[in-house]
């Protein structure tokens, strides 16, 4: 039975459909960030033609001291997360122990808790760290929520290396370290960014977890825009405009990161870092 294609224009229909619905909130947002409240409640859905820098100017003085929180609670704990992780999965691919298997699938089941589940035991063990509004009230248990998901990627990708770039360097006199070092660490860097850009995204933008454990002087970038407060000196009619200008930068780091690393995110999936 020969099928029907459907005609490439048709396709390109639907894309572009599909694509301008998922823009949409974004470019609302972008454009009304440059509007007054006046303006909005005009022509929401109008470009803004006579841009107002200082939504940005003043939204990014009421959110400013969030940032470098922010970068150093998810840079820290991305890192770690990851090469905690890799060691992980190297040792769970490549070496034998007792019960290896058995201990993988324990990890693996951690997959299948709701993290909700966990936050009242998670909050009773941070306060009897004496964590409490503290950062490392949050990079700790970012490092450990996240190796789970890392673990049974990593695992995946490393068993997948060829048994004889291994064999060649054991008959070089390579170690296990030398081998993890020389072999696992530079081909995995595409699923190792991929991993990076996910946790990134999730951390920077994670707002229950530290609207738990920290006050209002230590907030994170969403904690941040979600209490915003306009400067004294700015209108109350122009505070939706503002709050969306805080939202706008904040989203603009991870655009530019995504912009940088994209080619080793794509090659990550394209190249079968990410088999399940």
């Amino acid at each position: 039975m020969v099928q029907k294609r459907v005609p490439s224009i048709s396709v390109h229909v639907i894309l572009l459909v599909l694509a301008g619905l998922t823009l949409y909130p974004m470019i609302f947002m972008v454009f009304n960030a440059f509007k007054s409240g006046v303006q909005t409640a005009g022509s929401p859905f109008s470009f803004p033609f006579h841009p107002l820098w200082q939504n940005f100017a003043l939204a990014f003085q009421a959110t400013a001291s969030a940032y470098w929180r922010s970068g150093f609670v998810v840079s820290v704990s991305v890192a770690a997360m990851l090469a905690f992780a890799l060691l992980s999965a190297y040792a769970f691919a490549r070496l034998e122990f007792p019960e290896r298997e058995v201990l993988f699938y324990v990890i693996f089941g951690l997959l299948l808790v709701p993290g909700f589940l966990t936050l009242i035991p998670l909050f009773l063990e941070i306060k009897a760290l004496n964590l409490l509004n503290s950062l490392w009230g949050l990079i700790l248990p970012y490092i450990a929520g996240g190796q789970a998901f890392c673990v049974f990627i990593l695992r995946t990708f490393v068993r997948s290396i060829p048994n004889d770039l291994f064999d060649a360097a054991r008959i070089d006199g390579a170690g296990e370290l030398q081998s993890f070092l020389r072999i696992v660490v530079p081909l995995s860097v595409p699923i190792v960014v991929t991993l990076a850009l996910l946790n990134i995204v999730g951390l920077w933008s994670d707002y229950i977890l530290p609207s738990l454990i920290l006050s209002s002087n230590h907030a994170t970038v969403a904690m941040a825009i979600a209490n915003f407060q306009p400067p004294p000196l700015a209108p109350s009619v122009n505070a939706f405009n503002l709050q969306l200008a805080a939202f706008t930068m904040a989203s603009i780091p991870i655009a530019v990161l995504f912009l940088f690393l994209m080619r080793y995110f794509v090659a990550g999936i394209t190249n079968g870092a990410i088999k399940m």
